[in-house]
């Protein structure tokens, strides 16, 4: 009869696919209740870092599984390559985002004025958490942003306040953004706005069959003095404020822009802050990036230094 060896079971490898479960379950649940707004930022990052520390244990677990699968031929070498992938899965995002946070500076405000930046129409609402966090607006911060993003600057364009205000809405409409607050909008886009009066005479012109109806004649007005009456001038500027979120991590995020006239062209002001905690790993800046980027696309042939 050939003898056959029984070989032994890896423990290790075992528990390396169970807490391999585990921690993926962990962290993705972290951030399905995040998207839903069941569970704050902070909190969802507390639970990643315990997935991912949770990991970092599975993938020595499978490393053991391994070892004793060459030597000793212990069964789990499936148990081992499962548990390292959903380890793998957990710290390669994990890892790319402590990168950014050692190589970025520790600032969570971004603005293209950094001498002068826009304030904020309502302040955002920030939570207290574990999270530390200090003043965006501190000098020594701007400092830092001059150094890391000296490419985030503002634009200037070639035309109208209204007619750059038309596209920067456009552009934040196409990006889903919420409104929150403006100033000096309305006059702008009331001078935009088609005449209702003239629009209604038009649909009245229009509904007429031909026929001399007494009850809708004119009647005779004073002539207008619009010579002698003086012209309300529009606002030189224009400030908007937004929300939004990251389309996958849900990360909060309060956007102003600033429309500044001057002479005949228009500048564009942008500033961006997270709301948790005093790193934003280079987000604002990728976010006002973008937005000026499309705005550029949008005023093609208009855009100045």
């Amino acid at each position: 009869m050939p003898f056959r060896p029984v070989r032994p079971h890896s423990i290790a490898a075992a528990w390396s696919r169970r807490l391999g479960w585990f921690a993926l379950m962990l962290a993705l649940m972290s951030l399905v209740l995040h998207r839903i707004g069941m569970l704050d930022m902070p909190n969802a990052i507390a639970a990643i870092l315990l997935a991912a520390f949770i990991a970092v244990f599975v993938l020595g677990l499978s490393m053991i599984g391994f070892f004793m699968l060459w030597h000793i031929g212990a069964k789990g070498g499936h148990a081992s390559f499962s548990g390292m992938v959903m380890a793998l899965l957990i710290l390669i995002p994990v890892g790319l985002a402590a990168s950014r946070f050692v190589m970025l500076p520790r600032i969570h405000d971004i603005s293209t004025d950094i001498a002068n930046p826009p304030e904020w129409l309502e302040e955002p609402e920030i939570k207290l958490s574990w999270m530390p966090r200090s003043d965006g607006s501190d000098p020594a911060k701007r400092r830092l942003q001059a150094g890391a993003y000296a490419q985030i600057t503002g634009r200037r364009y070639e035309g109208a306040i209204d007619r750059v205000l038309v596209a920067v809405q456009a552009v934040a409409q196409e990006k889903k953004w919420t409104p929150v607050a403006n100033v000096g909008v309305d006059a702008l886009v009331d001078g935009l706005e088609p005449n209702a009066a003239g629009s209604a005479a038009q649909a009245g012109a229009v509904a007429s069959n031909g026929e001399a109806d007494p009850a809708r004649a004119p009647l005779p007005a004073p002539r207008p003095d619009i010579e002698n009456q003086p012209l309300a001038p529009l606002p030189a500027f224009a400030l908007l404020q937004y929300q939004t979120k990251t389309l996958i991590l849900g990360i909060p995020l309060d956007i102003l822009i600033r429309l500044s006239e001057e002479e005949e062209t228009t500048f564009v002001d942008m500033r961006a802050s997270t709301r948790d905690g005093d790193h934003d790993l280079g987000l604002n800046a990728s976010v006002i990036r973008t937005f000026l980027r499309d705005l550029d696309i949008r005023l093609l042939g208009i855009a100045g230094g």
